[in-house]
């Protein structure tokens, strides 16, 4: 009886410390289908770049079409974000989501990110073009216009291919391309150097009127 009795103790032992061989096997590849997965789901170049200038911003991902990813999420491990890296990234749209920095197209969260290398070598992208219909519905012109609060708001054509936006507040005007660049201002009603080519762009389309302030 004793004998009987310390084989059935041995095989329980044996049966709970060692696991079943098909368990071990499934866990092995899960594993394996997760770090196959990852690669190829970071595979979306970008550009960091870093709008620290711009109020509630700081590093934007700036993929090859122009879009700007700001990220809400990160993946948690050190990873440093540095102007002009070029990286490898995975993401998903949050909806809904809501910022400061108003120059971003959509808030993410970040699944995956690689690094690529840093622009010394590497040719920056051109900011894209941007044509505004709307000044009340473009948050990329109202972040070029900051605290300005224009009460006009009017599109040129300009050069062969693009527009420049001329912003009126009625005691300052401010004539930027559509790529952000600021071409010229002009204060109060003088003639100046930049009054010349504003005029010189011809009659525009205005995309903002409200009632002029009042002059003082």
């Amino acid at each position: 009886m004793k004998y009987h009795h310390l084989l059935s103790i041995l095989a329980c032992f044996l049966l709970y410390s060692c696991p079943p061989r098909s368990t071990q096997q499934g866990e092995v590849k899960r594993e394996a289908d997760v770090a196959v997965q990852s690669d190829k789901e970071c595979s979306t170049t970008a550009m960091v770049k870093d709008f620290t200038g711009m109020d509630g911003c700081r590093f934007l991902f700036v993929l090859d079409n122009g879009d700007k990813l700001l990220p809400n999420e990160m993946p948690i491990f050190d990873f440093k974000l540095a102007d002009n890296q070029v990286v490898k990234i995975d993401y998903d749209v949050i909806k809904d989501g809501l910022s400061a920095c108003m120059m971003e197209s959509y808030i993410v969260k970040v699944n995956c990110i690689t690094l690529v290398g840093q622009t010394g070598g590497v040719k920056p992208m051109k900011t894209p073009c941007v044509k505004v219909d709307n000044y009340a519905e473009s948050k990329w012109l109202k972040s070029m216009a900051k605290d300005m609060n224009p009460y006009m708001v009017t599109r040129f054509t300009y050069l062969t291919d693009g527009w420049a936006y001329l912003l009126d507040s009625g005691t300052q005007k401010k004539l930027i391309d559509c790529q952000g660049n600021v071409i010229c201002t002009a204060r109060g009603k003088a003639l100046s150097e930049c009054t010349k080519k504003i005029k010189n762009l011809g009659k525009g389309t205005v995309i903002h009127a409200t009632k002029p302030p009042r002059q003082d």
